[in-house]
């Protein structure tokens, strides 16, 4: 009977252990778990992030493009207005040599009719 005893005396002593084990086993898992939720938020957090900053880049490109369009327009714009004020240019020397000209042959006409009289 003794030896009965110490038997049941040792199995409640090992459930007893388990038990403080099954315990502490269950309060690890609801560690873990809350671990892992949080890190699962942090996981959405940093892809709603990523996602919203591929958006940002996105739009920063399309502007970037925008840009380069209004760029080379202007660029063209700019070289069109240049061949334009060149041409002015030409057609202002040779309206100035014309003017100049067309003064000379006053002067002498004006000379001449003056020498005639």
């Amino acid at each position: 009977m003794a030896e009965a005893r110490r038997d049941a005396d040792e199995v409640e002593k090992a459930f007893e252990a388990l038990s403080v084990r099954s315990q502490k086993d269950d309060e690890e898992a609801t560690r873990v778990r809350k671990e892992r939720d949080e890190l699962l938020q942090k996981d959405a957090e940093t892809r709603q992030r990523i996602l919203d900053l591929l958006g940002e880049v996105e739009k920063e490109r399309d502007l970037k493009l925008g840009v380069e369009e209004k760029l080379a327009a202007l660029e063209k714009r700019v070289s069109l207005d240049a061949t334009a004020v060149t041409r002015l240019c030409k057609e202002r020397d040779e309206l100035i040599q014309s003017t100049e000209r067309i003064h000379s042959e006053h002067g002498v006409a004006r000379e001449e009719r003056d020498q005639a009289f």
